[in-house]
């Protein structure tokens, strides 16, 4: 079932009586979910101390959780009740941030992901509002309110890594072997297990200095910031060829300049939303879709550039103009307007 409703949720099936009856069997649960959305603010109360064993059992559930109140917001949007049906998204936009303050970068993913589908599903619901004027206002305050909250992706590379770093010891070095896995060759695992404390001083020293480079390079505009952090990257894997000192770093390291895309690509995906609210809003006042995207809207944040807008016979489209060097891509965004 847990597949069922994710695919139900992604559009990929259709719903069927096995989703609706599953999804009023967790009807107590999903309340608790929005309950929980309100709050302002949660740490888990995670022990950070626990560095590279840090666990997160909350995520999956959690993910699950919100792709059920995502299905039960597609069910009441059927039903004609499209603002309870936007509450619910909105609330799971909401829970996102408490997800992501886990700090660690796979909770920063797993937020990012909800408010995607989040997203899509407003997407889905907006052209049965089109014509509701204060709707439109309401949900354009709303979706700028929870598109501010989530945590910054460069917290979260900082949280992270330093997590990582305090098991750079020789003390904790079978666990950093164990959490490699099969990515550290077996010549290196021999070095790493019979290394001395000044080869991990040397390495916990590279580490930092890797990590300060980074956030560095978070800070600058994308695409500048893809391709800092894909050299960093490069020199890091290179320096790790000859320089035992920098052995660690090359399997400790995630592959930031994919984990900024992904964050991109869920703001600019906010923004493509609070763009169309206004081309909506518009045309609930004016009774059509201007012909041009008005100045000062919501930015591509991939090229920092306007969307490029284009109407279509049933609605209209805004493009990215920058794309996802981590895939080759351009993103567009249609949205379907009632004739």
């Amino acid at each position: 079932m847990t597949k069922k409703v994710s695919d139900y949720v992604k559009g990929d099936i259709d719903i069927d009586q096995t989703i609706k009856d599953y999804v009023q069997r967790n009807k107590v649960a999903i309340k608790s979910f929005v309950n929980a959305a309100d709050a302002p603010s949660c740490d888990w109360g995670l022990d950070y101390s626990e560095g590279i064993e840090l666990q997160m059992p909350r995520l999956a559930p959690l993910r699950d959780l919100a792709r059920i109140t995502l299905a039960r917001a597609k069910i009441t949007a059927d039903s004609g009740d499209y603002k309870q049906a936007l509450e619910l998204c909105l609330s799971v936009h909401k829970a996102s941030p408490h997800i992501a303050e886990g700090g660690v970068l796979v909770s920063f993913l797993v937020g990012l992901s909800i408010n995607n589908i989040a997203n899509q599903c407003i997407m889905e619901i907006l052209p049965q509002i089109a014509d509701d004027h204060e709707m439109l206002i309401w949900l354009k305050n709303q979706i700028y309110n929870v598109s501010e909250g989530f945590p910054s992706v460069k917290t979260s590379i900082n949280t992270d890594l330093r997590t990582c770093s305090q098991d750079i010891t020789k003390e904790r070095a079978e666990y950093l072997l164990e959490m490699a896995g099969d990515d550290i060759p077996e010549d290196k695992r021999r070095l790493i297990r019979n290394a001395n404390d000044a080869f991990f001083k040397a390495n916990k020293q590279y580490f930092l200095e890797y990590l300060s480079a980074c956030l560095t390079a978070v800070d600058l505009p994308y695409p500048k910031s893809y391709n800092q952090l894909e050299k960093l990257a490069k020199k890091s894997e290179n320096d790790s060829k000859n320089n035992p000192d920098t052995f660690i770093s090359t399997y400790l390291t995630p592959a930031l300049s994919k984990v900024i895309c992904l964050d991109i690509k869920s703001k600019t995906q906010f923004n493509a939303v609070k763009a169309a609210l206004d081309l909506y809003i518009t045309k609930s006042k004016s009774g059509k879709l201007p012909n041009e995207l008005p100045e000062d809207m919501p930015k591509d944040l991939f090229s920092g550039k306007d969307f490029k807008y284009k109407k279509t016979g049933s609605g209209f489209v805004l493009h990215c103009q920058g794309k996802d060097l981590s895939k080759d891509e351009i993103y567009k965004y249609e949205f379907k307007v009632p004739k």
